[in-house]
């Protein structure tokens, strides 16, 4: 009956985990913890998902599904959640995408399972370089169970670094559009530790963007213009014909974020 204890608190759990827990009643030897496991397959109670990677099965934790989250915080010992999977737990995300990621420092292939792709994605490498790699990282508590994920400072700085892993510019813009407030501190040290010009002009360029009553103060964005580049960057490489040029960011952003063409316009009488 314990075992079906930790079943109830543990819906997605790894092997190592199980084997802790099986430690803490006694029982030290790994074959044993392998036997267990395999029975609780055979009768129906779990799910392997993947190596060491195991979920309760639906039908007995009474949930409609396995939840992609707590998956994709556990495919790994060092899972954390990041980019657009992070715009999504932070509750600002635009879209739900059925494309979950996460930073790991191991080499994991994509995988999929029950319609959800989980893809690894490598930390920034200045970070790792300069042992910056734990910064912006916080522990939540989803659905019962511990899992990490980037800071909302630092998955902001995130998309706009990398805008493929958070779903497209119109994506990244909606989302962003939902955030009302942030540590501006964490938020420029941040992104002052990736040591990218470029990206430091998008963020910069994005702040503002903000409305008045979220502008950031003035101190902030001359901090940020200290690290802008001499010459002319794009904000996206694969749009360099149709862009507006940001001269105090040296930033030539695409016309479609200058003009928002993804707002709706407003029709009377509708």
């Amino acid at each position: 009956m314990k075992i079906k204890e930790f079943f109830i608190t543990h819906p997605v759990f790894r092997f190592e985990e199980f084997g802790a827990y099986m430690s803490a009643l006694g029982t030290d030897r790994p074959e044993s913890w392998r036997q267990q496991l395999s029975y609780h397959r055979k009768v129906g109670n779990l799910v392997h998902i993947r190596k060491f990677l195991y979920a309760v099965n639906p039908v007995f934790s009474k949930e409609q599904s396995v939840d992609p989250y707590l998956l994709a915080g556990k495919i790994s010992l060092d899972s954390i959640l990041a980019y657009h999977t992070a715009l999504e737990l932070h509750g600002i995300a635009y879209t739900t995408f059925n494309k979950l990621m996460y930073l790991s420092k191991r080499q994991i292939l994509p995988f999929s399972y029950e319609a959800q792709s989980f893809r690894s994605i490598s930390p920034p490498r200045m970070l790792i370089k300069k042992d910056h790699a734990e910064f912006g990282i916080e522990e939540i508590n989803h659905n019962g169970m511990k899992i990490k994920i980037t800071s909302l400072e630092r998955t902001m700085v995130d998309v706009l670094d990398r805008p493929d892993l958070g779903g497209g510019w119109e994506e990244i813009w909606r989302s962003l559009d939902n955030i009302t407030q942030c540590n501006m501190d964490k938020l420029i040290q941040y992104a002052l530790f990736l040591k990218n010009s470029t990206t430091i002009a998008k963020l910069g360029f994005f702040l503002e963007q903000r409305p008045h009553y979220l502008a950031p103060n003035e101190k902030y964005i001359k901090k940020l213009l200290t690290f802008v580049s001499k010459q002319a960057h794009y904000m996206d490489r694969d749009e360099r014909t149709r862009g507006k040029y940001i001269e105090r960011w040296k930033l030539m952003v695409p016309l479609s974020i200058i003009n928002r063409t993804w707002e709706e316009t407003n029709v009377e009488n509708v």
